[in-house]
């Protein structure tokens, strides 16, 4: 496969074009260590697409690549849309293909 052949099954999030959004794709790199991260600059809007059904972006890595403090709403504000499913706190958002197992669900992510 070359570097230019799409991942297959991408996960995370479509930015507006900016300073946090070039922020953000510096922190999908190094977030996501030993995964592909691909980063399409579409003019208007900035696609990050991380390999393995799973990217996690953090808060402090955010605000390290900023170079200022960073909140997690601040990426909520340019995130028109994602790929995958999202899990979202205030240091960490999770974006990944696939089912969460909780005590009420069985293994499949289906209602017990």
């Amino acid at each position: 496969m070359s570097v230019t052949d799409p991942i297959i099954d991408p996960v995370g999030p479509v930015l507006q074009t900016g300073e946090v959004a070039r922020a953000v794709a510096d922190a999908a790199v190094i977030d996501n260590a030993g995964r592909r991260v691909d980063v399409r600059d579409r003019g208007s809007y900035v696609r990050i697409e991380v390999e393995g059904g799973e990217c996690v972006l953090r808060r402090a890595t955010i605000a390290d690549e900023l170079g200022r403090p960073f909140r997690m709403s601040e990426l909520e504000l340019i995130m028109p849309s994602f790929v995958g499913r999202i899990d979202t706190s205030s240091d960490v958002y999770r974006f990944y293909h696939g089912h969460t197992s909780t005590p009420d669900t069985d293994q499949k992510g289906a209602r017990a």
